[in-house]
């Protein structure tokens, strides 16, 4: 075990100001903008509620090179055929709206489809924000995005391939329960957002004694940026956005090895956000920097991880029909030669209500490096699987089609 140390001291010092400046500010909010504070009973105020649906229907054809899935039977040794498999990836209802007043906000988000959490938790968001609307900041609590990650903070149902690129699990944190402080300025052009969290992933109660810290900073000079990938829902202006983002504190999404409390090896991660839209044209990307303390259970150097994503799209039919193509590449360690995992997609979508009500379809490739399957597990979490294969020492290939139905109301 490690000795306490200051700097552990001034982590913790830190985490607790944070949390404690954020109430702070929640209850300050409350207290100025709630009329008859002191009076019996709840106020009688605005009460309003939003009920919506999510739903995706999915086919998917894998063909994996020189997979072999088979445990027992004939199967065993030989080559598996490519799988074809239906799905209903996700399907949500979301209940949203306002309680005794305006600016006290909530959301709530549940999974009738997979999910995961502690006691298999249906629930991804439960929301509860101060958003003042004479304001431009606000201070969210509960359980939702930590603010890392351009495509990850980019709704699924509002992507412009039928999934998210390959990086997207293997650097971003997701949901997590928390707090944090969003503002923005100049009529939306520039904003913030800084959170802390449990870090121990989606509807995971704390597991160590180091929590996650996480934020960004983005800049949109011509024009605020809708978190929505596509040009389906450009208008006639262009829109440019530029952001940068942090993280560090524990390791993401539980991946902390079981046992391990005090002392817990630390992640921290860069990222770069980059997306233009214009009437017929939508590009975006993001870069990856992420290092990764090995001290604790086991000692070891620090894993350097490095990861891209870039994808272009052009409206065939303006509105309608719309081509894309993603490139995206991950090397989960980069002290080991010819580990990379790559990723390539074509994609077309075809729009009769924007990104509500949208067909899907994609074909993509997989390729996985000479290295990759050297890796050790910390420098693949997140990625992909090679499963059993029937060679090694060998770069793969794994072919993808999807073709995915969305309804959203």
């Amino acid at each position: 075990m490690r000795s306490l140390s200051s700097s552990r001291i001034s982590r913790a010092i830190v985490g607790a100001v944070t949390s404690a400046t954020l109430c702070l500010i929640l209850t300050a909010t409350a207290a100025a903008q709630a009329p008859g504070v002191g009076r019996a009973g709840p106020p009688a105020g605005d009460h309003s509620l939003t009920i919506g649906a999510i739903m995706q229907f999915r086919w998917t054809l894998d063909d994996r090179e020189q997979a072999d899935a088979d445990t027992a039977g004939d199967g065993v040794g030989v080559e598996d055929d490519p799988l074809s498999q239906f799905d209903v990836p996700r399907m949500r209802v979301k209940l949203s709206g306002s309680a005794y007043r305006p600016w006290m906000r909530y959301s709530f988000q549940f999974e009738f489809s997979r999910t995961s959490g502690e006691s298999a938790s249906k629930i991804k968001d439960a929301i509860f924000e101060i958003r003042p609307a004479d304001r431009s900041y606000r201070v969210a609590l509960g359980q939702f995005k930590a603010p890392f990650g351009l495509q990850q903070l980019t709704s699924f149902s509002r992507q412009q391939f039928v999934d998210r690129a390959i990086t997207d699990g293997k650097y971003t944190p997701g949901r997590d329960m928390g707090v944090m402080f969003a503002a923005t300025a100049a009529a939306r052009r520039i904003g913030f957002e800084a959170g802390i969290f449990n870090g121990s992933g989606e509807s995971i109660r704390q597991t160590t004694a180091i929590p996650l810290f996480a934020g960004r900073i983005f800049i949109d000079p011509l024009g605020p940026y809708e978190l929505a990938e596509g040009a389906t829902d450009a208008g006639a202006r262009p829109v440019l956005h530029l952001g940068i983002g942090t993280r560090t504190g524990r390791q993401i999404r539980g991946r902390t090895a079981p046992g391990v409390f005090t002392d817990a090896d630390r992640q921290t991660a860069l990222n770069g956000e980059f997306a233009f839209k214009t009437l017929r044209f939508y590009s975006t990307a993001e870069y990856f920097w992420q290092t990764e303390e090995q001290q604790n259970p086991v000692v070891g150097p620090d894993i350097e991880s490095r990861g891209y994503h870039a994808q272009v799209g052009f409206m065939v039919v303006p509105r309608v029909l719309e081509a894309g193509i993603r490139y995206a590449e991950v090397n989960g360690n980069t002290d080991v030669p010819a580990s990379s995992l790559r990723e390539i997609r074509g994609g077309l979508g075809y729009f009769w209500r924007g990104h509500n009500l949208k067909v899907q379809a994609d074909v993509g490739l997989l390729r996985y490096e000479v290295g990759f399957a050297g890796l050790t597990s910390r420098a693949r979490a997140g990625l992909p699987g090679l499963g059993t294969r029937l060679v090694t020492g060998e770069a793969l290939g794994d072919r993808q089609v999807r073709v995915q139905a969305q309804v959203v109301f």
